[in-house]
């Protein structure tokens, strides 16, 4: 054998030997192929109804007697206890009406004592005697009064209201501020027609507030309006959720969005996206049987999170193949 044909063989294994380790490292290296087996489930999806914290128990901190408002100790928007002072009344009638009980006080036991001393019978002696008894418990009430001119928060919450201004007449219960109850919030809220059916009285449901990342509170569906309305073109139906745990942090006000997890359809067969190929308003699926690929068309249903219904064309435990 010349050199040139022994250069030329050579070369050719070469080429061979190449060709081979590549296609062997293609072989190895090869995207793997990932197998879907058809099962039944349940198809979920998660709603998202943005709204606003409300309150669902407005209390009001009312004035005790005609007067006017000397002091006014908060404002809308601030936090206050149950007995925080909310303002302070013109105390005036109440000083007035203590000074007069004193007087009759006073007349009381002047006639007692002249009764007394003029030795006049029993029976004007019990008559002076119990008129003294209801000057003194007068005056004790008058005294007691003397702290209304103190209006108290009635619970914990956050002011929502104030209705009057210093120096502002008031009569007796007249409505000197509003307060919602921290321990009775909820979220108010409207669910698309469409989703309404998706939704029941008594649903757990979870609220996040946007000013408050990381915040999750639980919460309870509470009412669904029976009346569609119109905003901006869509239709919806009023929601209503009570905040069954909340943050001294979350307000009356705040935009916040109740999350509603749902299922849209049970035990139905389930792919996942992916797997579907479309052409035109067809779907297809490529199905594995006995190690041969098999270009299925399937009915779809719904979709969601990824994962969509399939009405027709395949079975439970089919394999079909993700791209």
């Amino acid at each position: 054998m010349s050199d040139r044909r022994r250069r030329w063989l050579l070369l050719s294994l070469s080429v061979l030997l190449a060709v081979g380790i590549a296609a062997v490292i293609w072989w190895v290296r090869r995207p793997s192929e990932t197998v879907w087996v058809v099962q039944r489930g349940d198809l979920s999806s998660s709603l998202e109804l943005p709204g606003r914290i409300v309150g669902l128990r407005s209390v009001a901190a009312r004035a005790a007697y005609d007067t006017r408002v000397r002091i006014l100790a908060v404002q809308p928007g601030d936090s206050v206890r149950a007995g925080d002072i909310v303002a302070v009344l013109d105390d005036s009638p109440l000083v007035s009406r203590r000074e007069q009980a004193e007087q009759q006080l006073l007349q009381a036991e002047v006639a007692l004592a002249q009764a007394e001393a003029s030795g006049a019978p029993a029976e004007m002696l019990v008559r002076a005697e119990d008129q003294r008894r209801r000057a003194m418990e007068a005056l004790h009430q008058a005294t007691e009064r003397l702290a209304d001119k103190y209006v108290l928060a009635p619970v914990d919450g956050i002011v929502t209201e104030v209705l009057v201004t210093e120096g502002a007449p008031v009569g007796a219960g007249a409505v000197i501020a509003r307060i919602v109850s921290v321990e009775s919030l909820g979220v108010s809220a409207t669910v698309d027609e469409v989703d309404a059916q998706y939704l029941t009285v008594m649903q757990a449901v979870r609220v996040t507030v946007d000013a408050l990342p990381g915040w999750e509170g639980r919460g309870t569906v509470v009412s669904l309006g029976r009346s569609a309305s119109q905003q901006a073109g869509l239709v919806g139906f009023p929601l209503l959720v009570r905040l069954d745990e909340t943050d001294d942090a979350v307000r009356p006000g705040m935009t916040a969005t109740v999350h509603v997890d749902t299922v849209l359809r049970r035990n139905v067969l389930l792919v996942p996206e992916r797997a579907i190929r479309t052409v035109g308003e067809r779907a297809f699926v490529t199905v594995l049987t006995d190690g041969r690929r098999e270009e299925r068309e399937v009915r779809l249903g719904l979709r969601s999170g990824g994962m969509v219904e399939v009405a027709s064309g395949l079975a439970e435990g089919d394999r079909v193949l993700l791209p």
